[in-house]
């Protein structure tokens, strides 16, 4: 390699490293929070009473859980934790029926769907012959139960009313 372009390489790559670093220490530009204006964002804004944003988010963080000890336990083959990482998601840990009375048909539609994929992602691994299946079950399933999360939350925001 020439002499010339190994300087120029040096002070191409210090110059282009200078301009990353002032760019990643200058001060982050003041964004607005996404959600913090009604008017920009297009879900459907379900306003619920504190009690009740509370109870939808901690649904929602049990769902979480229930999709990463479902994930942790299949990569261990260890169906008994799968199971237990599961239960606590299906459809007999759905929200409470006064609860439910606020939310949209739309949204308890994706809700029952949600759920009831914990509950067939059970049997199907109740079902499974062996480890390789169970792990096969569990990606297809948590694919499916995801789609539905996703659906959610790009049709519906929660806010405090």
């Amino acid at each position: 390699m020439n002499c010339a372009f190994r300087r120029w390489t040096t002070r191409g790559a210090l110059g282009l490293a200078g301009a990353l670093l002032s760019v990643a220490c200058s001060p982050a530009p003041q964004q607005e929070r996404v959600g913090s204006d009604p008017t920009h964002d297009p879900r459907t804004a379900v306003p619920l009473p504190a009690h009740g944003q509370e109870a939808v988010l901690g649904e929602m963080r049990q769902l979480l859980g229930a999709i990463g000890g479902a994930m942790s336990a299949a990569a261990r083959a260890d169906t008994l934790a799968l199971i237990a990482a599961l239960a606590p998601a299906g459809s007999a840990a759905a929200a409470d029926h006064e609860l439910e009375e606020l939310l949209p048909a739309e949204w308890k539609e994706l809700a029952e769907r949600t759920h009831g994929g914990f509950d067939s992602l059970t049997v199907a691994v109740r079902r499974a012959p062996n480890a390789q299946a169970v792990k096969d079950t569990v990606l297809v399933g948590i694919a499916r139960i995801s789609a539905s999360c996703t659906a959610c939350h790009e049709k519906f925001r929660v806010w405090v009313r």
